[in-house]
């Protein structure tokens, strides 16, 4: 199955810096400041459209949010939204993260990267924050949306 090439916004980095500094610090809130809910926004304002759209659900709650995880395969969701896995050491900004959980919400930790080995994601507990990507839990898988043409 081709895959149209996708194509960043203009000034998408610095659209996407601005974005976390926005919401860094922000409460969590299930369906807006979850950690699926931060990359998915972040996705939208690198290339200007939902890329999750028809394989990621969303949701309001907690109990949604459990019922769409458990719902979702979620290595083949990113696959099937046309992202490619990359090794950690080539992770790079708007790159997708996905991991274990390094809190007890008892669900995959998804995070976004940025510029400069950082990384925006959430907890319940402490809301919107930017860690170091090198922090993310051991295991965890990078995601890239392509600007090429697959296929």
């Amino acid at each position: 199955m081709t895959r149209p090439r996708l194509e960043r916004v203009e000034n998408w980095d610095s659209r996407l810096v601005e974005f976390a500094r926005e919401v860094t610090d922000q409460p969590f809130e299930w369906g807006v400041t979850d950690c699926a809910s931060l990359a998915r926004r972040g996705l939208e304002v690198v290339f200007g459209l939902d890329l999750w759209r028809g394989h990621v659900g969303t949701w309001k709650t907690r109990r949604g949010a459990l019922g769409v995880s458990g719902r979702t395969e979620h290595q083949e969701a990113l696959r099937a939204s046309g992202a490619v896995e990359v090794g950690k050491h080539y992770a790079w900004s708007a790159d997708v993260a996905l991991g274990d959980s390094v809190d007890d919400h008892g669900m995959l930790q998804v995070a976004l990267l940025l510029p400069t080995r950082k990384a925006m994601t959430s907890t319940p507990e402490r809301g919107v924050l930017i860690v170091d990507k090198l922090s993310l839990a051991e295991g965890t898988t990078f995601w890239r949306y392509t600007t090429e043409e697959t296929g």
